[in-house]
């Protein structure tokens, strides 16, 4: 009985060890980008190739923060606390979202867009600020 019931609690106890570590990997594992949306212009005229390669780069930032997003809602899903480390860049992470929504708003606000180009990215623009938050 006693071999029985020692059997059962190393098995237990290597499962609950095994559970912690492949978490711990996960959230060791997230890297948040090195670079968001970013333009020093302002007052300038944009042509359709460069605004649809801002937007695509936009677009392409925010999803990259929102897939690093949900893999920090899955450790907090998971009934886990974040650490010390992981709450940092958490935090990080929202600031680095709150600046990509700030860059692009500002550049589409702050220069001439291409015909057709202001009403669609603005709403781009608010749809992604929107989901986002």
């Amino acid at each position: 009985m006693k071999k029985l019931y020692f059997s059962l609690m190393i098995i237990f106890l290597w499962g609950a060890c095994s559970y912690q570590e492949s978490t711990k990997e996960i959230s060791e594992e997230i890297v948040l980008p090195t670079s968001i949306f970013s333009s020093s212009k302002n007052n300038a005229v944009i042509d359709q190739k460069e605004m649809k390669e801002s937007i695509k780069t936009y677009l392409d930032t925010s999803e990259d923060l929102c897939n690093i997003s949900d893999q920090f809602e899955e450790i907090m899903d998971s009934n886990q606390k974040l650490s010390r480390a992981e709450a940092e860049k958490f935090e990080q992470l929202k600031d680095l979202v709150k600046e990509n929504d700030y860059n692009f708003s500002t550049y589409i606000s702050h220069n001439t867009l291409p015909e057709g180009y202001k009403k669609d990215s603005e709403r781009i623009s608010h749809y992604i600020r929107f989901f986002y938050v």
